[in-house]
């Protein structure tokens, strides 16, 4: 697993690698997902997919959920319940069955998680949940984090990137569903998307 700025740099080398013996490549180098929720969402189903999409993997896999875009007529309401939700996250081994949140995969993707949230701050992000090391008991031990949400603005430069670590960025829409893929398609990543509505 590496990062977006590690899997540039990957991708330039595989190319570069494949290229000298005239071969072909086809890299998938990263991605900045998300689900839009749209008013007549099924919004029990919509955030247990939002949760395991965001926090699976500790967030470290390239189609993890980064951005959420909600609805002004449900986002309160989502946040709510992802707030209800997010302290009774399971992290532990991932061995163990029952754990959702395992560790990041080393101390270099914790202080990227920590960097993220301190710059998505100081562009105007609120967080609203989690986003700290754990330091205390069996956990210490690894590279734990406590997953986070952050109320941003899509044209944030952190949400326009991509952070192999489980944070959430809770963007709202007002309006029809156009203006959500737009915002959806508003990085310059693509991968992977999905819409809730009925």
């Amino acid at each position: 697993l590496v990062s977006a700025t590690g899997s540039t740099r990957m991708g330039k080398a595989v190319g570069t690698a494949v290229g000298a013996r005239l071969g072909k490549s086809i890299l998938e180098l990263g991605g900045n997902n998300a689900i839009i929720i749209a008013p007549s969402a099924d919004l029990k189903m919509a955030i247990a997919a939002t949760i395991f999409g965001s926090v699976g993997t500790a967030g470290q896999r390239c189609t993890t959920t980064r951005r959420l875009i909600v609805h002004s007529d449900v986002y309160e309401q989502v946040k709510s319940e992802l707030l209800r939700l997010y302290p009774k996250l399971p992290i532990g081994s991932p061995l163990e069955q029952g754990n959702l949140v395992g560790p990041l995969i080393d101390k270099d993707a914790v202080a990227n998680f920590n960097n993220a949230l301190t710059s998505v701050q100081a562009e105007g992000g609120k967080l609203i949940y989690g986003g700290t090391v754990i330091t205390d008991g069996e956990l210490a031990k690894g590279n734990f984090v406590v997953p986070a949400i952050v109320e941003a603005e899509n044209h944030y430069e952190m949400v326009q990137h991509e952070t192999f670590a489980p944070i959430l960025y809770l963007l709202k829409y007002e309006g029809e569903v156009t203006n959500a893929i737009a915002i959806q398609n508003g990085v310059k990543q693509g991968l992977s998307s999905s819409i809730f509505t009925t």
